[in-house]
């Protein structure tokens, strides 16, 4: 007499539901080897070319501090804040004072950057104007004249003459139309005597490089661009890298593209204090955020 075996379907189904489980987890372990992440920029293809579609939003805009300084990079004597409003295709310098609403502490901008580094700066300009910046870059004189150099002269007018005068020569500029090369550009900015004070140059400054970007822009392509990133990433004193290009290139592009004159200049206002600090007036607060899209 034979006996009938009872059926151990259930083990099996059990045994198939624990292997898809175990499938399952792998797939999500190891998912960033099995299903890599595309590194391109968002509508920007494979030959750096932008996507007709992409329109910039806040999301895109970013701010950064620069400081210009001399090749030993121990003596800053230009600190700004730099904004880049890409939903409102805008690129805005601002000039800062170096006792920018510290002085009353008896500490400035210099002082802070030679304690704490350019991380000190960024935090201290963070704190007092409420934008928030992805980093940093401070350029040596060296660094500077390199890049704009490939970067392009500026024509600008000159609204008085001056003579700039260091250690080893002088040069007197003359009032009216000049080419400025990229060495004339630092001296100028650098080393000019504006004897009607500080806001003067800042106007001057943020004048001339406004100038320097709006002259020049619509010579950048996806390549030239990202050139002229590396060269900052690579000769000067920054914490930006290529994933904060990677991640802006196309609202750069679409600048590049679309922008009509986008480079401009702020200088904040306020009061100078006895002790040497600048209170920047709340006015001013509101305006240098607005001008990042800070509503």
């Amino acid at each position: 007499m034979s006996v009938k075996r009872k059926s151990n379907w259930y083990i099996y189904f059990i045994a198939f539901g624990i292997t898809l489980i175990f499938a399952f987890a792998a797939i999500v372990a190891f998912k960033w080897f099995l299903f890599p992440d595309d590194e391109t920029p968002a509508f920007v293809d494979s030959n750096g070319q932008l996507s007709e579609n992409y329109i910039p939003t806040v999301k895109d805009n970013f701010n950064t501090v620069v400081i210009l300084s001399d090749d030993s990079y121990a003596n800053p004597d230009l600190f700004m804040l730099c904004e880049f409003n890409a939903a409102e295709n805008r690129f805005v310098f601002i000039p800062l004072a170096s006792g920018i609403s510290i002085g009353s502490k008896g500490v400035d901008l210099r002082n802070i950057y030679t304690a704490q580094g350019a991380d000190g700066v960024v935090n201290t300009i963070t704190d007092i104007t409420g934008v928030s910046c992805e980093g940093y870059v401070v350029f040596g004189e060296s660094a500077f004249t390199d890049i704009v150099q490939s970067f392009g002269n500026v024509m600008y007018k000159v609204p008085k003459t001056i003579i700039i005068s260091d250690d080893r020569n002088a040069e007197t500029i003359n009032a009216g139309d000049k080419l400025f090369s990229a060495d004339t550009l630092y001296a100028y900015i650098m080393r000019a005597n504006f004897t009607e004070g500080e806001t003067y140059r800042f106007n001057i400054v943020g004048d001339i490089l406004s100038e320097l970007i709006n002259q020049n822009y619509r010579d950048l392509d996806s390549g030239r661009l990202e050139m002229l990133y590396n060269s900052i990433i690579g000769k000067c004193n920054t914490n930006l890298n290529s994933a904060n290009f990677s991640t802006h290139k196309a609202a750069l592009l679409y600048m590049i593209q679309n922008g009509v004159s986008p480079a401009e200049f702020y200088v904040p206002f306020g009061e100078y204090t006895d002790d040497g600090g600048f209170v920047v007036s709340d006015n001013s607060l509101i305006t240098i955020k607005q001008k990042a899209g800070i509503n």
